[in-house]
């Protein structure tokens, strides 16, 4: 059942509490209707029992490599929405995801760009784009994976996988916009299958035709996420996510979030 509009106003007129935020946090009125709407929605969450027994269940999986799950999609973050593409069709969004990594991937060794060739013209590719909040060592980041995968042949449990992961340090409370932090995982799972290797890049300095490139696609991905977010089509949703501990409403949303 969708809370009515007045009902979501007079709850943030009620208590900037009604969102759980913390003190440093955008004012609410600030966000649009339809993400004050989910951040309320998401704060009813189930039964105690309900939830531990599905994140025990989420803890094998991981601990298998089933799916979807990998620790840095998981560990320390609060995915916040999910949204699904198509490569074939959202050509526009694409465009420069391709463009960042045809210059991240010649970093990578060998086997993994010729992995990672072959993964991202595989016509099965599948797409998914994860908002989320993380913390790690005192520090606080907002931003996005840009996730490709497919299931690996003989056992439909398993994906091959490339993640692209773009962060935007908050400071004082806010973000400005401009990626603070970009991680490249390939993880092919005859490779993470045995010992959880992977390949990881990691860059907090960037040439300038590197930066003028990674922050077109920072900034094409959030002008996406605001036409999607009022697209049903777009979200992604499956019960379970309900029932997991990574999947929630924002414990703060920084002054200056692109994620509105």
């Amino acid at each position: 059942m969708v809370t009515p509009a007045s009902l979501v106003l007079d709850q943030l007129n009620s208590s900037r509490s009604s969102l759980d935020l913390d003190e440093q946090s955008i004012n609410p009125r600030e966000l649009s209707l339809s993400t004050l709407m989910r951040e309320l929605n998401l704060q009813n969450r189930p039964s105690w029992l309900l939830c531990r027994l599905m994140n025990i269940l989420e803890q094998k999986r991981q601990a298998q490599g089933l799916g979807w799950s990998r620790p840095w999609n998981k560990t320390g973050l609060t995915v916040f929405r999910t949204h699904t593409q198509k490569v074939a069709d959202d050509v526009d969004y694409f465009a420069p995801v391709f463009a960042v990594l045809a210059r991240l991937l010649p970093h990578a060794p060998i086997a993994y760009q010729a992995f990672a060739a072959e993964l991202l013209a595989d016509p099965t590719l599948m797409a998914f784009t994860f908002y989320h909040n993380r913390q790690t060592e005192g520090a606080q980041y907002e931003g996005l994976t840009l996730s490709l995968g497919r299931k690996v042949t003989g056992d439909t449990s398993k994906r091959d996988r490339l993640d692209l992961i773009l962060e935007d340090q908050r400071d004082g409370g806010r973000v400005d916009g401009t990626v603070d932090l970009l991680r490249l995982y390939v993880c092919p799972w005859s490779e993470y299958q045995d010992g959880r290797r992977h390949h990881l890049l990691e860059a907090r300095e960037f040439s300038a035709e590197d930066r003028a490139d990674v922050q077109a696609l920072y900034e094409n991905c959030v002008a996406a996420y605001h036409i999607w977010k009022n697209d049903d089509r777009r979200q992604w949703s499956h019960w379970s996510a309900n029932y997991i501990d990574y999947f929630g409403s924002r414990s703060f949303i920084p002054i200056g979030t692109a994620f509105h």
